[in-house]
């Protein structure tokens, strides 16, 4: 029985003992799942953390994805498929458009006249001005020296000043006694004054050779040995900007009396601000004005397309559709249609924008047969099964680039990928686009209207800015006559020379 107390007890001991490894053992466990919890909260607001580190990188990875494809676009921008001057492209000039090009490469035109062309050379006069003999000293004296003579002539200018005086007859007649006064000839009126062909070199010096102010007074001291003063250049090109504005009435008659006419507009600096130059141009006229606006107020400034009636051609800017030109008959550039699907083809990749500019080609050279055979217009199944073709390809357009909404609402229109917006023009602008085959007498580009302004960029090189509005304005308006006057075969100079003389007059545009 002992035994069996004892037995038991030790049993009790070694339970207890048990007992009390058990309840180390837990209390050691729940220690270590503790710090098992705080590591995991630790590490789960570390794993929290970086998981919006990297949502915050891939915003910014995805915003600087953007950035770079915003960056090799603009990179990728030049003359041949954007709106951008052909001045930006500097020695990285593009290939010339497809549409040009006829769809194959043309042949390098070699240095010198081309065939057919009309040559000329420069004419002698029957008798020299100047004779200088050159003869050996053992010569001098020879009767025969003139059998002996080789000719060569040179050709040089020789500019010099002149002054002239009139002298005004007044008095009593001798013969009849009356009182007796001439006149003087037209523009003669003061003392002492400049005469019309200086002020017409100060004029075509500036307003044609795009020479700054400064340099005209250095030519002018270095070439005429006349001194004039700045101011006086200045004074020289606003009379003859007035003289100008009293033609441009009869401008803007023959521009609205036209049936077609080509617009555009580019910024000139006045002051070291924006301002903008509108032209309003034809085959036979060139009509430029200078405004601070850009929009429908400055294209209302230019006094032509609020009346106009016939076909206007442009780049399809927005301004031209406004509500006051409802009368206008538009028609988009082919040329600027062309440079943008060139540059969807050189930035998205996108087949469609090809076949459109092929199909542009193909209207463009099918044109050309037509009125090469005399014909005025094209076949109306010609016209349909070309205008079917337009439709296909806008449909493959709008397929490659469907509309997404943004996903945060925002005021006004939702913005659009720049493919997109070129697509959207092209269906609802159909008409205006094809209105170069659908009417054979609107060309196929704005060249015309882009031609007017090219000196007037080069004006822009070389002077970096107009010191006062005024000065742009002048600069307009005198070019205006210049260009129509060369456009039409005439002489720049001469008819500054006219101008000054009060005897200039656009009866040559009949």
């Amino acid at each position: 029985m002992e035994e069996g107390i004892r037995t038991a007890q030790s049993q009790d001991c070694r339970l207890s003992a048990t007992n009390e490894k058990l309840v180390l053992q837990g209390i050691r466990q729940s220690s270590q799942l503790s710090e098992v919890n705080d590591q995991n909260r630790t590490q789960s607001q570390i794993i929290e953390k970086l998981s919006r580190t990297i949502g915050e990188l891939r915003q910014v990875i995805a915003a600087k994805d953007a950035r770079i494809v915003q960056l090799e676009k603009q990179k990728n921008r030049n003359s041949g498929n954007s709106s951008k001057p052909s001045s930006t492209d500097f020695f990285n000039k593009p290939k010339p458009s497809s549409i040009n090009k006829g769809g194959k490469a043309s042949p390098k035109k070699r240095t010198g006249g081309q065939k057919g062309h009309k040559g000329s050379t420069l004419e002698l006069k029957e008798e020299p001005d100047v004779i200088h003999r050159c003869l050996p000293h053992q010569c001098t004296l020879c009767k025969l020296a003139e059998t002996c003579r080789a000719s060569f002539d040179v050709v040089d200018v020789r500019i010099v000043s002149q002054q002239t005086r009139h002298d005004r007859l007044h008095g009593l007649c001798p013969r009849s006694g009356l009182p007796v006064t001439g006149d003087y000839p037209q523009g003669v009126n003061a003392p002492l004054q400049y005469g019309s062909n200086l002020k017409a070199m100060v004029v075509a010096l500036s307003s044609f050779g795009m020479v700054s102010v400064s340099r005209i007074r250095e030519l002018m001291d270095g070439i005429c040995g006349v001194s004039v003063s700045e101011g006086t250049v200045c004074n020289i090109l606003c009379d003859c900007a007035d003289r100008c504005n009293s033609l441009v009435p009869e401008l803007k008659n023959l521009v609205m009396a036209s049936g077609t006419a080509h617009f555009d507009e580019t910024g000139i600096r006045v002051k070291g601000k924006v301002h903008w130059a509108h032209t309003a141009s034809t085959e036979q006229v060139t009509l430029i004005s200078s405004y601070h606006k850009r929009g429908v107020e400055g294209i209302l400034a230019g006094g032509i397309l609020g009346g106009f009636e016939g076909v206007a051609v442009h780049d399809c800017w927005g301004s031209y559709y406004h509500e006051q030109f409802s009368s206008v008959t538009h028609a988009v550039c082919g040329a600027y249609i062309d440079r943008e699907l060139e540059g969807v083809i050189q930035n998205k990749k996108q087949r469609w924008a090809r076949s459109m500019q092929n199909l542009l080609g193909t209207l463009y050279k099918r044109k050309k047969e037509l009125m090469g055979n005399g014909i005025g217009c094209a076949p109306k199944e010609m016209l349909e099964d070309f205008s079917r073709q337009y439709d296909r390809i806008l449909e493959r357009a709008f397929s490659r680039n469907p509309f997404q909404a943004p996903k945060v609402k925002k005021r006004g229109r939702p913005k659009k990928e720049k493919v997109r917006n070129l697509i959207e023009s092209l269906r609802e602008l159909k008409d205006d686009v094809l209105r170069f085959f659908t009417d054979f007498r609107v060309p196929f580009s704005n060249n015309i209207g882009e031609k007017s302004f090219r000196m007037s960029k080069l004006k822009m090189k070389v002077a970096g800015s107009f010191r006062s509005a005024d000065g742009g304005s002048n600069f307009c308006t005198i070019f205006s006559i210049i260009d129509t006057v060369r456009k039409n075969g005439g002489n720049a100079f001469k008819a500054l020379v006219q101008l000054f003389n009060n005897s200039f007059s656009l009866a040559f545009l009949g």
